[in-house]
């Protein structure tokens, strides 16, 4: 929740009478978070949300349900997303890759329009656009998105994905089973975002104005809403337009802030990955890796290594989202990899990247890194689209082993 923001007409005062243009009387709908103790937004409906005509099963394979790896050996994995083949819409297009009971990982590529909406009922939702443009249709309003963009839509906000069918779109998804939101080392006691934070305020950016029905663009009813809860499908129809909204008020909305906006910090020698700090979840965070100057100690014949160095998580799996430029610690990986490193074995820069670092100046890495409490399990589909050889590259394929190394299926 970044602040409070207003769309549209509201009453001087919550819960009290409010009438259109047409002196019809609006209905007043509270979004609560925490019951009644979290953040909240206020909407004015000119027909009840309430007013649904059926209800109806639906089931995405690979998205909803999913199927999991039935076994995981414990190894270094690359999962190769370019590889990833679908088609549909939004919803058709998405697969989920990785996954704990904290969060899901999933890849969308649509290649079709959706007349369809999706009220994610599990957990809040963070995009990251690899590639393309568009919209977010809310709830809450049109939401334009662009290249490298974090879209993020609230729990239980009801939303589509408009894409520019000009340009190829993919993107990645978390879904946090309990929040996504400013982590609290940016936030001040008033809730404001720091002045020693990486963003500030401005970088955030909602809804520009209210959606309103247009016949060429999502058709006639019936008018179907998809919902997910407890990793199950219902679509809901109705038989009027569902988001006609006079105005809201709060400070729970979908908003975009682009990775090109956030202030990476340097030092004279190597910070953990920590401070790149972007987003938190329960028992996860996402951080964000930019274009920017590195580690410059030079003293007393000392020099800093910017390549990270090895090291043993044991208490966090770690993928990274490779995205564009110099990957400085890997070879073999190219923009849409996924790489994980799960917790209990440790792992570091391919060898050569580590002395070949010293002496550089910047970087112009851009990648995605989500860390996890819990082990992250693949899906079949994952599997499906690996680099099997990955755990080896250290050894057999970048150093040259003299004992040959086994790959464990």
């Amino acid at each position: 929740m970044i602040h409070r923001m207003q769309i549209g007409k509201v009453p001087p005062k919550p819960h009290t009478t409010f009438y259109d243009e047409n002196k019809k009387l609006l209905m007043e709908h509270c979004l609560t978070r925490e019951g009644f103790e979290g953040a909240f937004s206020i909407m004015y409906y000119r027909t009840p949300p309430t007013d649904e005509n059926a209800v109806e099963k639906l089931a995405v394979p690979g998205f909803c349900p999913f199927e999991p790896l039935a076994e995981q050996p414990l190894y270094r994995r690359h999962i190769k997303t370019f590889d990833l083949k679908v088609k549909g819409d939004f919803l058709d297009a998405r697969r989920v890759l990785l996954f704990n009971s904290d969060v899901q990982i999933s890849m969308v590529k649509p290649t079709e329009r959706s007349t369809r909406f999706f009220s994610n009922g599990d957990g809040d939702e963070l995009y990251f656009v690899h590639k393309g443009k568009g919209r977010f249709e809310t709830l809450l309003g049109v939401l334009p998105f662009r290249e490298h963009d974090y879209v993020y839509v609230p729990r239980g906000i009801p939303y589509r994905v408009v894409a520019d069918p000009a340009v190829p779109c993919e993107m990645m998804v978390f879904e946090g089973s309990q929040f996504i939101d400013i982590p609290k080392e940016w936030r001040n006691r008033t809730g404001q975002i720091t002045m020693y934070a990486p963003y500030t305020h401005r970088d955030f950016h909602g809804p520009e104005r209210l959606l309103t029905y247009d016949a060429a663009e999502h058709g006639k009813a019936p008018f179907k809403l998809v919902v997910k809860r407890e990793n199950v499908l219902t679509v809901h129809i109705f038989q009027h337009f569902p988001y006609d909204l006079a105005g809201w008020e709060g400070f729970v909305f979908p908003f975009t802030f682009n990775i090109h906006d956030y202030h990476p910090k340097t030092s004279t020698v190597h910070l953990p990955p920590t401070i790149h700090l972007t987003f938190a979840g329960n028992n996860f965070i996402v951080c964000s890796f930019v274009p920017r100057k590195v580690d410059y100690l030079d003293r007393d014949g000392m020099k800093s290594i910017p390549c990270p160095y090895g090291h043993a998580s044991v208490h966090m799996d770690e993928i990274l989202f490779y995205v564009d430029g110099n990957f400085t610690s890997r070879r073999g990986i190219l923009p849409a990899s996924i790489s994980l490193h799960p917790s209990g074995i440790p792992h570091g820069p391919h060898p050569g990247t580590y002395e070949k670092s010293i002496g550089t100046e910047k970087t112009s890495e851009l990648a995605v890194m989500c860390d996890t409490y819990k082990q992250l399990h693949l899906t079949k589909i994952a599997h499906e689209i690996e680099d099997k050889d990955y755990h080896l590259t250290w050894v057999s394929k970048e150093g040259g082993a003299e004992n040959p190394v086994t790959y464990i299926p």
